[in-house]
């Protein structure tokens, strides 16, 4: 019988038992009234009641739960992310890679306190980047031709060619959000063209790409039909998630009926990832015309050289030279105000987010690369110790305690590692699972009969002799130690393994991926060359 005392300090108490009781309680209340009033209808509406009570209770927490919203990514999510990140680049050890990291995390802070955002002009070497730039800025940045590899580092450039004046802002906005949108600044930024030859150009290639990714908005330059290489490139770009606008340059080379043609089809290309309204067609640099200056007539001065004047044989050409036009980049100028007055916070914290996103797994890469060096100085230091703590001791009883601490205390040091805490008896534990499985999968006979096959070949072992036990001892704490830093590295471990219950079919798995990874007969013999001098040293 339960004692009431038990019941009520039961954790479940609350939700089930209490359940219970009110149910039960409602029971005899109906009872009751059913056995003195014999009213039905008040029977019904009691029991009603009360179901709808309940059923409230549960519809309640179901839109509870239903109405949890995910992280919103503003500004306030970035800098704390911001925040994160400094603290995790403190535990990288390498002071270069460190201070490289550091620099692009302050790099995006900055970009994002300063309301930096960079256009990014991209494209192959010939088709006109450069000459887009220059029209875009309204004066001449850079060497401009036909030649691919004309642009030969990244060039940025403030770009002041659009007006964010307060006129427009909804009053209702915010202080911070006022102030956001008035200290604006833009950079446009020309990149090393791509399909470049040489090694130095596949370089070059690989670093515009990266600042393509790191792009808040693209210009993507094309000089008529998109090749496969450009639409694979425009594609990626627009599968990372970036705003594009595809620009045809060089139309003044083409018929205007062939423009048009070239228009439609990149549209229906590109229709996929490509709204029609972010493709636009300018001149960034035309083609210059030639202009004659007859001698009589002042009605046909300067007058260009198809014009009709020219034909008449009653007129001379006293001079002529080319002229330069001007260049019509008025749409793509439009777009990009468009989008800016429009979309500017949204790409800003997009882009800003996957750049995060990118130097996360940078540093987590880091941490790891760095963990598993020292890792495996520990294995290395540990396997050492079992190898000439065997040697010396030739009692089997001696040699299973002996091996059984250095694995436990070689299984602390490596936790400590990967920050996860482990006491003593739970890494006693952990020995213990790993020593099981590699005894159930073979493991011991399979690697003593490997090591002492390379005694017999090996004139460098075959001199030490009674060693085959050690370099066994050795081995299998490798394999072990190799086995529970795999175990460690993986994203779902908890970070205190001490409240987290032992995997046993996990470990088992690991145990036997890493036994046979580390089975190859080059492994052995070398693995047995380098424990046996280094016994035979001491």
């Amino acid at each position: 019988m339960l004692n009431y005392r038990t019941v009520l300090s039961h954790k479940s108490f609350p939700k089930k038992w209490l359940l219970g009781l009110g149910i039960i309680s409602v029971a005899a209340i109906a009872n009751a009234l059913f056995s003195l009033e014999h009213d039905w209808h008040l029977l019904s509406i009691t029991t009603m009641m009360v179901g709808g009570t309940l059923l409230f209770t549960n519809v309640r927490k179901s839109f509870a739960a239903a109405n949890e919203q995910p992280q919103v990514i503003d500004r306030s999510f970035l800098f704390k992310e911001l925040e994160q990140i400094q603290k995790a680049i403190v535990k990288i050890a390498n002071p270069i890679e460190r201070e490289s990291l550091d620099a692009q995390a302050r790099q995006i802070s900055s970009n994002l306190q300063k309301n930096h955002f960079r256009i990014v002009i991209f494209g192959t070497g010939s088709a006109g980047k450069t000459s887009v730039l220059n029209a875009l800025m309204g004066r001449k940045l850079g060497k401009t031709g036909a030649e691919i590899g004309t642009t030969t580092n990244r060039q940025e450039y403030a770009y002041q060619g659009i007006d964010f004046s307060p006129v427009g802002i909804n009053p209702i906005h915010s202080d911070r959000h006022l102030e956001s949108k008035l200290k604006r600044q833009i950079s446009l930024l020309d990149t090393s063209g791509t399909q470049e030859m040489g090694a130095m150009g596949q370089q070059r290639e690989l670093e515009s790409r990266q600042i393509a990714r790191n792009a808040d908005l693209m210009v993507f330059v094309t000089a008529g039909d998109l090749t496969n290489s450009e639409y694979r490139d425009l594609e990626d770009l627009t599968g990372l998630g970036k705003r594009v606008i595809l620009v045809f340059n060089k139309t003044d080379l083409y018929l205007p009926s062939d423009r048009e043609g070239i228009l439609k089809k990149l549209k229906q290309r590109t229709a996929e990832f490509l709204a029609e309204t972010d493709i636009v067609a300018v001149s960034a640099q035309p083609s210059p015309i030639k202009v004659r200056q007859y001698s009589s007539s002042s009605a046909h001065a300067n007058s260009p050289a198809n014009s009709p004047a020219h034909i008449s044989a009653h007129h001379e050409v006293a001079k002529e030279w080319w002229e330069e036009l001007p260049p019509d980049v008025s749409a793509l100028k439009e777009r990009i105000e468009s989008i800016l007055s429009n979309e500017w916070e949204d790409l800003l914290i997009s882009n800003t987010h996957q750049q995060i996103v990118s130097l996360w797994q940078a540093i987590n890469g880091a941490i790891a690369q760095e963990r598993r060096q020292d890792a495996t100085t520990i294995i290395n230091r540990y396997q050492f110790i079992a190898a000439t703590t065997v040697f010396a001791n030739p009692i089997p009883a001696i040699d299973l305690l002996a091996g059984a601490a250095i694995n436990t205390q070689m299984l602390i040091d490596l936790a400590k590692t990967y920050d996860r805490p482990l006491n003593f008896k739970q890494a006693q534990q952990y020995a213990m699972t790993i020593a099981q499985q590699l005894l159930q999968l073979g493991c011991i006979e399979i690697a003593t009969s490997a090591i002492a096959s390379c005694f017999k070949v090996n004139a460098v072992t075959y001199a030490i002799g009674g060693s085959v036990q050690a370099v066994t001892a050795a081995y299998l704490t490798h394999v072990g130690g190799m086995s529970f830093v795999a175990y460690l590295e993986q994203p779902e471990i908890p970070s205190d393994l001490r409240k987290s219950p032992i995997s046993l079919d996990n470990l088992q798995q690991i145990c036997q991926r890493t036994f046979q990874a580390f089975q190859s007969d080059r492994f052995v013999m070398d693995f047995v060359t380098n424990i046996s001098r280094r016994v035979a040293a001491n």
